[in-house]
């Protein structure tokens, strides 16, 4: 079943799908574990003996001999790694996430093998040796190419090369076992209701209960971050605050110190000073100290308002606690959420509590998919095109709203469950791009986010800041489908790092607009819009808090800077350290938030300052083009044009 399948997928990558999806995706998402791991060894076969042709053209290299063929590579590695190992993120069948994970160390161990060698990086150079001329992304893939094997020691000796792969391939095998760790994680608390004092009923009726009737609790969001928010009692807030920063401590702590020795090992073999040298060569940064810099005058800005949010909350926890007035007041991890809701509560009369009872989440999806229909012409429709992998995987087709031409198509899946992916993310499992015989692929995304699910008195309701998150991911979601590249490594998404946060950062604006937010919200009893003086209240606390919650941004991308330009490191001392000096409190003891940062194992690595790096530009975006015009369609169309060129864009923003 598997070969079969494999060998019309291939079949079909080469002249395009059409209108429809590329793959009947169903008869994918229902492969037996056994038949993933059968079918990526099988492409393992395949790509390698493209390779092996690829390097037999070197005595008379042509760009469809040497060029196009790795090109169709490319794709053919874009398509299977997403079908064969993304099922891992989503599947409620242990032995199938098992069997994804296998499939995506043979296909991490293929893609080590393919950008190391050396016979096909020759065909590339006696290909550019010929100085044929070449223009746009065929150009740019030439020099991007022979950039990356140069980039894993292709040009250097034997030994050198043979080290290099050996590192890629670990570094890739503990990456993927961080992330399965995680994903894994099934630890439970159990509470009291006295414990949870301040929790509201819906809350807790949404909870299991054990056979001593106290509540359930997992790490996941939807538990964790209402309880630091709400919880009254700080031995609850403390017990969960320490269970979520010690989350895969003894297993993923010595997997992130290992990629780091490993990491600057490589980076020295290839004439680096460290692993952060080597990575912002090709970022909009260009160099580990422009990124200093950079948050370190973000840091020192920032200081008077941190100092003086610090002082408040202290205040706040004073009165809470009934703290004697001579008496320190001594701020804790489990303290800082919690205080920074009393802020918004108390100082800007924001009750999350009640705006979440207008955001009921099928509104929330329905006004979201409106406004981003408006603003960049797009016709977005519930489809049966796409087969699902889970009953609460909902699956649409977006088209140009003036053309009617199909875009593309994604998934949405929205609620926690064992297993899945926990936090929110976009994949892009097709990309947008040509095929060998002058067609085109369709795109494919899937966003994954983990929010509350409904309760016997309530539909799901989101919070103001998970509304925030969902249109920043349906934002990735739509960068994916509106890209139009030629070539499957510039599709989509695939943008420098430091510029791939910008186009949904931006979008996340509209959340924090009157407008908007009429066509997003519906009082979930009611009916009734988001009154004005809760909108009125609610955008005045965009400016709540701003230097604490930035300043944890910033410990977390100079964390990543850190232990990035050191040969070893002590995670969990680092760590401690950097939260005292940078966000003035303490870690909690015998904790690491380090073996849980998944992003220092899945492609951030030494990139996480981008968050940062990137809303400048969004901001400037926004600002210049966008506030007070928010559905100016001609505005959005525009925007959205820029998508299919955003490399490019990058590269010219970092000339400016």
């Amino acid at each position: 079943m598997a070969t079969a399948l494999l060998g019309e997928v291939l079949t079909k990558l080469k002249r395009g799908g059409g209108d429809g999806p590329l793959i009947e995706c169903g008869r994918w998402w229902d492969m037996s574990a056994p038949a993933i791991v059968e079918a990526a060894k099988a492409f393992s076969d395949t790509a390698l003996e493209t390779c092996a042709k690829i390097a037999a053209a070197k005595e008379k290299p042509t760009w469809d001999s040497v060029c196009a063929l790795k090109t169709q590579l490319d794709l053919q590695f874009h398509v299977l790694d997403s079908i064969l190992t993304f099922p891992q993120h989503v599947s409620t069948n242990e032995e199938v996430r098992k069997a994804a994970r296998e499939a995506d160390k043979i296909l991490s161990d293929l893609r080590v093998d393919i950008s190391s060698r050396h016979d096909v990086y020759l065909a590339f150079q006696a290909f550019e040796d010929t100085k044929q001329e070449l223009h746009g992304e065929e150009k740019r893939y030439l020099d991007r190419t022979l950039r990356d094997y140069r980039r894993v020691g292709l040009h250097l000796d034997e030994e050198t090369r043979n080290k290099v792969k050996e590192i890629n391939k670990r570094c890739a095998t503990l990456g993927i076992q961080l992330s399965e760790n995680l994903s894994e994680d099934k630890t439970k608390l159990y509470f009291t209701k006295d414990q949870l004092q301040g929790m509201p009923d819906d809350f807790l009726s949404g909870l299991n209960n054990d056979s001593e009737g106290k509540f359930e609790l997992t790490l996941k969001y939807p538990h964790y971050r209402p309880v630091m928010r709400l919880c009254q009692v700080p031995d609850t807030r403390k017990r969960m605050e320490n269970a979520f920063t010690s989350r895969c401590i003894d297993t993923n702590t010595p997997i992130i110190e290992e990629l780091v020795r490993l990491r600057h090992e490589k980076a020295q073999l290839l004439g680096y000073k460290t692993h952060a040298h080597f990575i912002t060569e090709e970022r909009m940064a260009k160099t580990p100290e422009t990124v200093v810099e950079f948050l370190k005058d973000l840091g020192n800005r920032l200081t008077p308002l941190q100092d003086k949010e610090l002082e408040t909350i202290k205040a706040l926890k004073r009165e809470q606690e009934s703290i004697a007035a001579s008496d320190d007041v001594a701020l804790n991890p489990w303290d800082i959420s919690f205080y920074l809701n009393k802020v918004e509560k108390e100082q800007f009369q924001v009750d999350h509590q009640k705006i979440k009872e207008y955001f009921p989440l099928d509104t929330v999806t329905k006004g979201l998919m409106a406004i981003y229909e408006d603003v960049l012409s797009l016709r977005i429709e519930e489809t049966a095109a796409l087969e699902k992998w889970h009953d609460e995987d909902m699956t649409f087709k977006v088209s140009d709203k003036e053309s009617g031409k199909l875009l593309g198509y994604f998934h949405l899946d929205l609620h926690p469950r064992e297993g899945k992916y926990s936090h929110a993310a976009c994949w892009g499992l097709q990309p947008s791009c040509a095929t060998a015989d002058g067609g085109r692929l369709v795109p494919v995304a899937a966003l994954l986010c983990n929010f509350s699910r409904p309760t016997d008195s309530a539909p799901a309701l989101l919070l103001h800041d998970e509304v925030e998150t969902f249109f920043h991911e349906f934002g990735h979601g739509m960068h994916q489908l509106c890209s139009l590249a030629q070539l499957a490594i510039f599709a989509g998404t695939k943008v420098e790092r430091d510029f791939v946060e910008l186009p949904s950062q931006m979008l996340e604006n509209w959340v924090w607009e009157k407008d908007a937010l009429l066509r997003m919200s519906a009082h979930y009893q009611t009916g009734e819009k988001l009154p004005d003086e809760l909108i009125s209240a609610l955008i005045k606390s965009r400016v709540a808090n701003a230097g604490i919650l930035t300043k944890r941004q910033i410990l977390y991308a100079t964390f990543d800077q850190t232990i990035h330009s050191q040969p070893e490191v002590n995670t969990a001392e680092l760590f401690a350290e950097l939260c005292t000096e940078i966000c003035r409190y303490p870690a909690s003891p015998n904790t690491n938030f380090a073996a849980s940062f998944g992003h220092l194992a899945g492609g951030y690595d030494a990139q996480y300052y981008g968050y940062l790096w990137s809303e400048v530009f969004s901001a400037d975006v926004y600002e210049t083009r966008f506030k007070g015009h928010i559905f100016d369609t001609a505005i959005g169309r525009e925007y959205r044009e820029k998508w299919k060129q955003a490399s490019q864009q990058a590269k010219k923003k970092n000339k400016k």
